[in-house]
């Protein structure tokens, strides 16, 4: 069971439809059990087959595992500490020992508080498990409900963290903007994942790689649109234009690229170049317009941009920076 801003997901095997969630209308009273009510809405299709359930602490609570065992699903998941249902004896405590467990039974329900760090305890709730088991071979001593819970959840876990490291979303008041806005994340960690198992080089030696893909694959998204204002509005405000120069896109190169493919620039001698090598260029340098070659023997900054290739050549008074195709 996911939450994902304003909708709601129940993740199962089999393609469902989720639930939006708009808000407490104006004519609305204020909206109690809010959790409890969800689960037995997304779960009304799964009555009496023994399915299973795995939710976060917003949702899990013993109302909610009483219900779904009478309708013959059982439930595992974390439980906030302010739930009036846990014990005293399984909060924290300072008189608890690191990576220890408490256990409690209450007929089908079984409760488990575990000690991950000092002074503080997480509590679970399952009515599918009914032992204390504990992996005693390792030094965290974890539980099987606990096991159970990272190999079902966990995954939602990390996607929830990945996306929250990059995201695209803004405060807004309008839910159709935010469950845009949580597509657009969800769909560019997806195209991560594809891109990476594709081309595993492309993260080695890098700490911010997925950063690094987000910048590449807007840049991509937004050229195009980028090339077309310019091309299609020469009175476009200077700070427009500004900000297009600074992600790669002038006038000045698009005309460059333009001459360079259509074959209307006439070759001239490098500038860069020494004169007894008398090397022949046919791109120009969009700040001075001095005749430039991609000589790769004086190449400083090389920067891939989606097909374009931005290479810098260092002078006495500025870069000279020439777009190729």
């Amino acid at each position: 069971m996911s939450r994902k801003g304003s909708y709601w997901a129940l993740t199962v095997m089999q393609k469902k439809p989720g639930i939006v969630y708009t808000g407490r209308q104006p004519e609305e009273g204020v909206n109690k059990n809010l959790g409890l009510n969800i689960v037995r809405q997304l779960c009304s299709g799964f009555r009496h087959t023994s399915c299973n359930i795995t939710t976060d602490n917003f949702f899990t609570s013993v109302p909610l595992a009483e219900h779904l065992l009478e309708k013959g699903l059982t439930i595992v998941g974390k439980l906030r500490q302010n739930k009036p249902d846990i014990p005293p004896v399984m909060k924290a405590s300072k008189t608890r020992k690191l990576f220890s467990t408490e256990f409690g039974f209450n007929g089908s329900m079984t409760m488990v508080s575990y000690v991950g760090k000092k002074e503080k305890a997480v509590i679970f709730l399952s009515t599918m498990h009914r032992s204390k088991t504990v992996d005693a071979n390792t030094r965290k001593k974890k539980t099987e409900v606990i096991h159970f819970y990272k190999q079902t959840k966990g995954g939602v876990d990390i996607v929830d963290q990945m996306i929250g490291t990059y995201t695209c979303k803004r405060q807004t008041q309008r839910w159709p903007m935010l469950l845009w806005y949580n597509m657009i994340d969800i769909a560019s960690l997806n195209a991560y994942s594809f891109f990476n198992a594709q081309h595993p080089e492309f993260d080695v030696g890098i700490t911010n790689a997925g950063l690094r893909f987000l910048t590449e694959l807007s840049n991509e998204f937004v050229t195009p649109y980028m090339r077309s204002r310019l091309e299609g509005n020469p009175c476009l405000p200077t700070y427009i234009t500004e900000a297009m120069g600074r992600c790669g896109t002038t006038k000045a190169a698009i005309q460059s690229q333009e001459r360079s493919r259509q074959g209307q620039q006439k070759r001239k001698r490098c500038k860069m170049c020494p004169r007894n090598k008398n090397r022949k260029a046919s791109n120009s340098c969009w700040k001075c317009s001095d005749p430039v070659c991609t000589c790769l023997d004086r190449q400083t900054d090389t920067q891939t941009m989606n097909v374009d290739v931005l290479i810098a050549c260092k002078t006495r008074n500025h870069s000279c920076v020439i777009m190729l195709r």
